[in-house]
């Protein structure tokens, strides 16, 4: 008999699930998931965790191949615009939440573009989102941008033969945008300053066409991938399961707003009719991935478990 097996992602919650505090904040059908499931470590951000449902095998190094998605042929990866926080004898790498004009960028675009012309062509995909086309590509390993974010840089700066070139040009883009007029502009209305890039994107996207029944989610990423595998991603999530491996993406969690009543409708809309297809088994698997925290496995089974 098919089974039918849910795998749903709720990123976000790592920034509750993390604070012992926020134990007794957690609805009632959320907290009976998580109680009777078996729990595994699975510190992966979303974006890897994202991945892995898609390509040949996990991926393991410290980048992800983004900028294979995007390809046509060309050596692309990413060269993202950040803010780089001095924090006594580190530097903290933000890139989530910075407010980026078009017109900013594309000025910030030129104003270094002139440094990495000998490696190739600085592209603007979006205010956020810049685009490095290589001429060739270097002996480097870099690190996902996901995985920096709020963490100091000198653990995940590029290692491999080409690392000098890579770090000397990356030092020479913070000391022009240190003195861009831009950024003077930005400091002087309380904005943070966007005083580095980081190189990322790079690797092999090796996709496996999976046979997912339904694939739910509002994210470029995931559309991405999906389309990678001749997969269709709808922004609605089915009323009911069928037999089969069905992938369900929820909205990240903002922990800056209300999100107990967040979570309270969650409860509502998607923890309690998950329990009760658990329940009565009209769901043979149900695994909660919570990214750079933990996965909880359930099965109808596993309800029985008292002493969890």
């Amino acid at each position: 008999m098919a089974r039918t097996e849910l795998t749903l992602i709720m990123p976000g919650m790592a920034g509750v699930l993390s604070q012992e505090i926020n134990k007794a904040t957690i609805p009632t059908y959320l907290t009976k998931l998580i109680n009777k499931a078996t729990r595994y470590e699975k510190p992966a951000g979303l974006s890897r965790t994202l991945f892995n449902h898609f390509n040949d095998s996990p991926l393991t190094g410290s980048d992800l191949p983004i900028g294979a998605l995007s390809s046509d042929g060309q050596m692309i990866i990413k060269a993202d615009p950040c803010y780089l926080h001095a924090d006594r004898d580190r530097l903290l790498l933000f890139a989530e939440g910075l407010t980026i004009t078009e017109q900013e960028s594309a000025e910030l675009v030129d104003e270094i573009q002139p440094l990495m012309a000998k490696l190739g062509e600085l592209r603007q995909v979006s205010p956020t989102d810049w685009q490095f086309a290589l001429k060739q590509k270097p002996e480097i390993q870099f690190s996902a941008i996901e995985e920096v974010e709020g963490k100091g840089v000198d653990n995940f700066l590029p290692v491999g033969q080409d690392r000098r070139q890579w770090v000397s040009l990356w030092n020479e883009i913070q000391m022009q945008l240190y003195k861009a007029d831009l950024n003077q502009h930005r400091i002087a209305s309380q904005q943070h300053p966007i005083n580095s890039v980081w190189f990322w994107g790079m690797g092999t996207f090796n996709p496996v066409t999976k046979n997912w029944v339904s694939i739910s989610g509002k994210s470029p990423l995931l559309s991405e991938l999906a389309a990678k595998t001749q997969s269709l991603v709808q922004a609605e999530s089915p009323s009911s399961w069928s037999s089969g491996e069905h992938l369900w993406l929820l909205e990240k969690l903002d922990i800056d707003s209300d999100w107990q009543a967040t979570l309270q409708t969650l409860d509502k809309t998607v923890f309690e009719p998950l329990w009760q297809s658990i329940s009565k088994a009209k769901i043979d698997q149900l695994i909660i991935q919570v990214p750079n925290f933990a996965e909880y496995r359930i099965a109808p089974s596993s309800r029985w478990c008292f002493w969890r």
